[in-house]
């Protein structure tokens, strides 16, 4: 048997009619009859029959129409399902970015997300980057954002953008008429920033040391908000990647940092895996908000043109 056929019989059962139940399908009747027909041919079973002018189900009819309508019902869900997921309204995403990423724009995106797609599930965790990219090599992430480079080749990179490492002062500090500053700036300064086992960390140890610039943190974190608030409180300076500037900063003094040090911000999908509607409807609008981003931040430069 098939879908349309159980259609056929349902409704004939529903309408005790074949012209009534072709009229309810919107198809003609010789197409509900050759439905019947071939349905007892498929089952070799008498579903009808007639005296006069009047259709009766048999008695084998009647024993399998609620088994069947239930089957129909289930199918037609099938159907509506499968429409849903075609257009991404139904699914699961799961995604997870690192604490920086998340912070910066992941609530917003999410919002968007969710206003459009309010019966898609999100399943999100913020997370190391190394497990990030593990989780996706593994197909257990449909994507993750970060900004650490990636050599797996389980993995595909997705450009989002370009973050600079800034620098972040106390509100009254000596070193706010600078234009910019510099890693010899902060020799005697308590410097807050991510250790050198952290990727923005050890980048930053490994550019200073090619300019000839001190460069020894004294408060190691591994958050950026974390760090501007530090700063704000007054207890040293840090510097930090741009991303935490949507964040507040009335309390802080935001220069340029020298040596110039760029963090590529990119989304991380599993290399031999299509991209899910909905993971590729999330991307597009975390994309939007990395665009309005770019134009509103100082060391935020949007790529949205380059994948």
């Amino acid at each position: 048997m098939n879908i349309r056929q159980l259609e056929a019989f349902c409704k004939v059962m529903e309408t005790g009619s074949m012209s009534e139940a072709a009229r309810a399908l919107g198809v003609s009747q010789p197409a509900i009859s050759k439905s019947i027909r071939l349905l007892e041919q498929a089952l070799k079973l008498t579903l009808f029959k007639r005296s006069g002018d009047r259709l009766y189900p048999s008695m084998e009819a009647q024993r399998l129409y609620p088994g069947a309508h239930k089957i129909f019902e289930e199918l037609e869900n099938t159907v509506e399902l499968s429409k849903k997921l075609r257009a991404a309204e139904v699914g699961t995403l799961k995604i997870a970015a690192t604490y920086s990423v998340t912070a910066a724009y992941i609530p917003e995106s999410i919002a968007a997300f969710h206003h459009h797609r309010p019966l898609a599930d999100i399943q999100f965790m913020a997370l190391p980057p190394r497990q990030i990219i593990e989780l996706v090599a593994a197909r257990e992430l449909d994507a993750g954002f970060l900004y650490e480079p990636i050599a797996d080749p389980k993995v595909r990179q997705i450009p989002l953008c370009d973050v600079d490492i800034i620098c972040a002062l106390p509100g009254q500090h000596h070193l706010n008429s600078k234009d910019v500053i510099t890693g010899h700036d902060l020799a005697r300064e308590t410097l807050i920033s991510f250790s050198e086992d952290a990727y923005a960390g050890g980048l930053l140890a490994r550019q200073c040391a090619s300019a000839a610039m001190p460069w020894k943190v004294s408060i190691a974190v591994n958050q950026t908000v974390v760090a501007m608030r530090m700063a704000a409180e007054g207890i040293g300076v840090a510097v930090i990647d741009s991303l935490g500037l949507n964040s507040d900063t009335s309390q802080i003094t935001i220069k340029p940092f020298r040596p110039h040090t760029v963090l590529h911000v990119s989304a991380i999908v599993p290399s031999h895996r299509p991209v899910s509607r909905l993971c590729e409807e999330f991307i597009s609008n975390l994309a939007s908000v990395v665009g309005l981003r770019a134009e509103q931040s100082m060391g935020f430069h949007s790529l949205l043109g380059s994948h």
